[in-house]
């Protein structure tokens, strides 16, 4: 049996999803979560290895529980395991999968969205999930050069060293720059993600909207080159994974939908 979850966490406190030797992650302590409720080691896989610092309101994860509990309701499995886990981190569902599903592997993409304030100064409330900028910037001339993200491009420039991936391109469908009171958003959704790429696109585009480099700009960045060429890397706290994209052959098992409700 194959269940996919949907975990919700505040990433302030973990050094990224991926379990490390040297440092508490959000792998790391779902899995022992689930551990003490079956009673029996399993191993969680996520589907996107958020860093250090970064949020996630829609991380998609998947474990193979032991045979004793494929009977259990799922809302146990989700209710059981937040139980064990600390009040930053909440599996919200639980779903059977068909056999083959893999929390990485099967998705088709993410969607991410970064929260930057224009507020004179940051409340307490919101420092732990938003970067300030400028009141100044301008969000219309940020909208110009989100435009230019859209298509499949080679994302070299925005890419941190380190990362797992084998080639730069990667396809975008949706980038927009929304207003929301003292607010800009930046939404991003594609096939897949470079390490610290969303980050970096931020961090180029505030640069547009400070006046520090032209909207047009981002069209030769994206036929690759250096790091350095593109803007910093925006702070981790403004990035929230939202959500993980499946194909429609990967939906949860309809026999399960009762068990969902939670």
């Amino acid at each position: 049996m194959v269940v996919r979850l949907i975990v919700s966490y505040c990433g302030t406190a973990y050094a990224g999803w991926q379990r490390q030797d040297n440092a508490l992650a959000v792998q790391e302590v779902l899995e022992t979560a689930l551990a003490r409720l079956l009673g029996t080691p399993v191993r969680v896989v996520g589907a996107s290895r958020t860093d250090a610092g970064v949020h996630a309101r829609g991380q998609a994860a998947h474990v193979e529980p032991p045979a004793a509990v494929e009977s259990w309701p799922l809302r146990g499995l989700v209710h059981g395991t937040n139980q064990h886990l600390p009040a930053d981190v909440r599996v919200m569902t639980a779903d059977r999968m068909a056999a083959g599903f893999h929390a990485r592997r099967s998705a088709c993409g993410k969607e991410y969205c970064y929260r930057l304030s224009r507020a004179k100064v940051l409340s307490p409330l919101d420092a732990p999930y938003a970067a300030r900028v400028p009141s100044r910037v301008d969000v219309a001339a940020m909208r110009l050069a989100a435009a230019e993200l859209i298509g499949r491009h080679d994302f070299s420039a925005f890419a941190l060293a380190g990362g797992a991936h084998t080639q730069p391109f990667r396809t975008i469908s949706l980038a927009a720059v929304e207003e929301a009171g003292e607010e800009v958003r930046v939404r991003v959704v594609g096939d897949g993600f470079l390490r610290g790429m969303v980050r970096a696109l931020v961090g180029t585009l505030a640069e547009v909207g400070l006046g520090k480099r032209a909207p047009q700009d981002l069209a030769a960045l994206l036929e690759g080159g250096e790091r350095g060429a593109a803007g910093p890397t925006a702070p981790p706290q403004g990035l929230l994974l939202e959500r993980v994209l499946y194909p429609t052959k990967w939906q949860p098992l309809l026999a399960d939908t009762a068990d969902t409700m939670v």
